[in-house]
């Protein structure tokens, strides 16, 4: 919302709610006609200004996609694995190319390229399985501190995106609360597209 927004819904609401008194039953009928009208008014540009929020984010959205050549976007909560403070939200942009996470001015990605594998885990799957091979038993156990084990909640479903970096295995979790199917649409892609897997074997 403007400044410009802001000042005039602020004014009409003094003006509405707080100078111009309740209608009242000594009112004139011309009195609460206008008091009527200004009401609907007010009415109106509130919910015109709730369009035009709602308009502004639509579009910055899919001016950030086409930027960072996303296909699927979301806002999920950092749980382990980037440079930043745990639970703080992220913006995350899955393309064909790349996994861009942004948090406010700092972007962190990680190529495509490097990604071994993206799956949707619950935190009692993390805290249970060990079975070698598994996401949870390869790439997070290893690495993963107990404080942040310990954190966890069971029925929570994460995005584990396990990846290699410097001759390491890595891993970024991110709690995927309140962001729809955005999680197990980025695994069902990435598997389906997934060509570092052999087509073919030779025994």
């Amino acid at each position: 919302m403007s400044k410009k927004d802001k000042i005039i819904s602020i004014t009409a609401a003094i003006f509405l709610f707080i100078i111009l008194p309740l209608p009242s039953k000594n009112d004139s009928v011309a009195f609460l006609t206008v008091k009527l009208l200004l009401y609907l008014l007010f009415l109106g540009y509130s919910i015109y200004l709730v369009w035009k929020v709602f308009s502004t984010k639509k579009r910055t959205k899919k001016r950030l996609m086409q930027q960072y050549g996303a296909t699927l976007t979301a806002t999920l909560k950092h749980t382990e694995g980037l440079p930043l403070a745990k639970g703080v939200l992220v913006d995350v942009y899955y393309g064909p190319e790349k996994i861009l996470f942004k948090k406010d001015n700092q972007e962190i990605s990680i190529a495509r390229s490097k990604i071994s594998d993206i799956d949707c885990v619950t935190g009692e799957a993390m805290k249970s399985q060990m079975t070698t091979g598994a996401v949870a038993g390869k790439y997070i156990f290893g690495g993963m501190s107990g404080a942040v084990l310990g954190s966890l909640i069971a029925t929570t479903i994460y995005l584990v995106i396990s990846y290699t970096s410097d001759g390491s295995d890595k891993y970024v979790i991110l709690d995927t609360a309140a962001s729809g199917t955005f999680a197990h649409n980025v695994q069902k892609d990435f598997k389906q597209n997934d060509t570092s897997a052999p087509k073919s074997i030779e025994l």
